[in-house]
């Protein structure tokens, strides 16, 4: 059971999850039956969780569209830490030098809450951008220095290559299977309408986000455009309804 751990926390984590359910007095088929509960109790709790990152949108704290992005792609836990580096990238990132060479641009930014520099390699064309921190290589999360680097540079989305998989809301959509080969019925299938509509939410969601900088006008009219197609959806808005 401990043949894939990497590191000692991550087995004591197992340990103490199992420890729950099972009985140093109990048969082997108890501990079947009882690692069969566990099981079923990590998968409910799985799904708990990707219902609520599907259905449901983290609050926006900054004005940048690039937080927004994160919100959508990123689940809820890893999108709070991506969202601490946004806030620090406005509050305690400046720059402290700046070099071009053909196609990269290596930036010193200073980092006021470390009290440290830190040199970001970033290249225009591909959106690539590497620090000397190293976060998106240990924790596979943009750090702050990056984050400075692309909105100063007007990039609004995370590049495709920053992405970690095991980090989105799609992570777990593939179906898993149990030791015979067949697929677990306890998964959800999601069906192309209820990705669409979590797409649409997300949509929505950044458009929000975006009328923060805008002006009461632009409000107006966006509201104003759901109202219409609300009326257009709803059987009492039709022009049947009104003249009855």
């Amino acid at each position: 059971m401990g043949g894939v751990m990497r590191t000692t926390q991550r087995s004591e984590s197992e340990n103490s999850f199992f420890k729950k359910f099972e009985s140093k007095s109990g048969t082997l088929v108890e501990f079947s039956m009882r690692f069969d509960s566990a099981m079923d109790q990590q998968r409910h709790t799985q799904k708990k969780i990707d219902n609520c990152n599907r259905h449901t949108f983290p609050i926006i704290s900054t004005h940048l569209a690039i937080e927004v992005h994160g919100a959508q792609v990123y689940s809820h836990r890893v999108f709070e830490e991506f969202q601490e580096e946004v806030k620090y990238s406005i509050g305690t990132c400046k720059s402290r030098g700046f070099t071009e060479c053909d196609s990269l641009e290596v930036t010193t930014v200073r980092d006021a809450n470390k009290d440290r520099n830190y040199e970001v390699t970033y290249y225009p064309y591909t959106l690539k951008a590497t620090c000397s921190c190293r976060m998106l290589e240990r924790k596979g999360i943009l750090c702050r220095h990056v984050i400075w680097i692309y909105s100063s540079n007007g990039v609004k989305i995370i590049p495709e290559q920053c992405v970690v998989k095991r980090w989105c809301k799609d992570a777990m959509l593939s179906k898993m299977f149990d030791c015979n080969g067949e697929a677990s019925e306890d998964v959800d299938i999601i069906d192309g309408k209820q990705i669409a509509m979590s797409v649409m939410w997300s949509e929505i969601h950044q458009t929000v986000g975006m009328l923060m900088g805008k002006l009461k006008n632009d409000v107006d009219n966006f509201s104003s455009l759901i109202r219409q197609f609300k009326e257009k959806l709803s059987p009492l808005g039709s022009p049947l309804n009104k003249q009855q």
